[in-house]
């Protein structure tokens, strides 16, 4: 008996991830060996759309909505990955939130930096947190905040 194989498409409508990198390598190969790009990060015209909706999206919502801060986070992500600088979204009039450090934060930011590598510790800049490299919380004095079963109060010295 046959079986009938077929190709999945991506939601987005573009293939696959690895398709599109492809499609990307191999055009930014063309314009270099070429001459024919102004400048190596010059963005393709579907790069350049989506760049200017994330932008809008984070200044204005989707929707009438504000972005919740995970979307906030992935979209500031996607733009670093692009080459936006922070600075440069600054200027654009995009503003970091700011967050309260409270053990109950630091413990979920954690544990969304760790089960989503992919996310650039500099796009938590966005939500008014710190992300360092090995995916922890740095406080504001550059310490990792420290939660339940800290350092607590001193201990009682003793009456001499």
């Amino acid at each position: 008996m046959a079986t009938k194989k077929t190709t999945r498409k991506a939601a987005s409508g573009r293939g696959s991830p690895e398709a599109v990198e492809k499609r990307r390598a191999a055009r930014q190969l063309n314009s270099l060996l070429l001459g024919t790009s102004k400048s190596v990060v010059e963005l393709d015209g579907r790069t350049a759309k989506r760049r200017e909706r994330l932008i809008q999206e984070l200044k204005e919502g989707r929707g009438g909505e504000p972005l919740k801060p995970i979307d906030r986070l992935s979209h500031v992500n996607e733009l670093l990955g692009i080459g936006e600088t922070f600075a440069s979204l600054r200027k654009l009039g995009i503003k970091p939130s700011k967050a309260t450090l409270t053990p109950e934060v630091v413990e979920t930011a954690e544990r969304v930096q760790a089960a989503n590598p992919e996310i650039r510790p500099a796009a938590w800049k966005i939500l008014g947190i710190e992300m360092s490299e090995d995916g922890h919380v740095i406080g504001e004095d550059g310490a990792r905040p420290r939660g339940k079963g800290g350092r607590g109060r001193g201990r009682k010295k003793a009456s001499a």
